[in-house]
C-alpha cells in the first residue's frame, strides 16, 4: 500500500502504484487540495479527507482499481486528521484545572496566541501593542517563535511599561511549547492563531472557540483562506485577514468574545462538529481494508 498526503513527491509515487498495481490511499488535509493531490486523485482506489467540505472537490473520481466506491461519498472518505494521543487526554482535565496546572488563575479567561511553530511577526506585533487593553479583560498566553522571541520580548516590555504589576503577571510569553502544547489549549478560552488544517484539527477535538488569521498567500488564494471561512461559516471561530489585523479590533473581537458565555459555547459547540478524534484508528484501518 502506498499513503500520500501531499507535496510534490506524492505525485511520481501515486503513479508508481498505479502502474505497478499498488494499492493507493490519498489524504487531504486542507479543505481544498493542492496540484499534487488533483492530478493523483483519480488513481487513488481510497481518499480521507480531514474535512467534509473537501469532498466536493473529489466528485465524480471513480476507482482506478475498482475497488469498492459503495460509500456515501464513493471512493472518498471524511475522517479528519490524526492528532496525538496527548491532545485527546487532555480532555479528561478542565479548562480551570489545566489554567491553574500551568500557573494562571483558574477562573480568569485566558487567551492563547500562536503562529505556529516558527512564530508569526505580524500576530506577535499586534497582540503586544494590544496588551494594555487586554489585560484588565483576560490572561494571555504568547507563544511567540524561537526566531522571534527577543523581539518580541522587547515589544511586550514596552507595551506594559505603564501597567501595574498585578496587570503584568497576567501575561505570559515563551518561545516554544511542545510537550506543554495539549494543556495550553486545553486552558485556553479563546485561541487567537493560524489556521493550518492540523491546527484547525487539534481545536476541533478540544472544542475551543477560536480567532483565525489565514497566513495570506504569496499569489493566488491560500489554503489556510479557506480552512478558515468554513469554521467562520459555522460560527466556530471569528475571521480576520492579516492585512485587517489591527491592535484595535484584536481588542474588540477579543473582549466580545469572552464577554459572553453563550457566544463562547456556541462556538466551542461548532468546532466539535468538526471533531473526528478517531481519525488515526480509522485511516489505518483503511490502510489494512485496502
Amino acid at each position: 500500500v502506498v499513503f500520500t498526503s501531499g507535496g510534490y513527491v506524492a505525485v511520481p509515487a501515486g503513479l508508481a502504484a498505479r502502474l505497478n498495481g499498488v494499492p493507493l490511499l490519498m489524504h487531504q488535509q486542507d479543505v481544498p487540495p493542492n496540484l499534487s493531490n488533483r492530478l493523483i486523485a483519480p488513481l487513488a482506489t481510497r481518499i480521507t479527507v480531514a474535512f467534509e467540505d473537501s469532498v466536493r472537490y473529489f466528485a465524480g473520481n471513480g476507482d482506478a482499481l475498482g475497488r469498492d466506491t459503495s460509500g456515501p461519498y464513493g471512493k472518498t472518505l471524511w475522517l479528519g486528521n490524526p492528532v496525538r494521543q496527548e491532545m485527546l487526554d487532555i480532555r479528561q482535565v478542565s479548562p480551570a484545572q489545566a489554567r491553574a496546572g500551568l500557573a494562571f488563575e483558574a477562573e480568569m479567561p485566558l487567551l492563547l496566541v500562536t503562529g505556529g511553530s516558527q512564530g508569526a511577526r505580524h500576530l506577535n506585533q499586534v497582540v503586544c501593542q494590544a496588551l494594555p487593553n487586554l489585560l484588565p479583560h483576560c490572561q494571555v498566553l504568547q507563544i511567540s517563535g524561537k526566531q522571534l522571541f527577543e523581539e518580541t520580548r522587547e515589544q511586550s516590555i514596552e507595551a506594559m511599561a505603564n501597567l501595574d504589576e498585578e496587570m503584568r503577571r497576567r501575561y505570559r510569553l515563551v518561545a516554544y511549547l511542545n510537550e506543554e502544547m495539549p494543556a495550553a489549549l486545553q486552558a485556553s478560552t479563546l485561541v487567537l492563531c493560524r489556521s493550518g488544517a492540523a491546527t484547525l484539527s487539534e481545536l476541533a477535538v478540544l472544542g475551543k472557540p477560536s480567532i483565525l488569521v489565514p497566513l495570506p498567500p504569496a499569489i493566488g488564494s491560500s489554503p489556510q483562506e479557506a480552512n478558515a471561512e468554513m469554521f467562520g461559516r459555522k460560527d466556530a471561530a471569528e475571521v480576520i485577514r492579516d492585512a485587517d489585523m489591527k491592535p484595535e479590533i484584536l481588542v474588540e473581537r477579543v473582549i466580545s468574545i469572552i464577554a459572553s458565555p453563550a457566544r463562547l459555547e456556541s462556538m466551542a459547540t461548532a468546532a466539535l462538529t468538526f471533531a473526528k478524534p478517531a481519525a488515526t484508528q480509522e485511516i489505518a484501518a483503511e490502510i489494512v481494508k485496502i
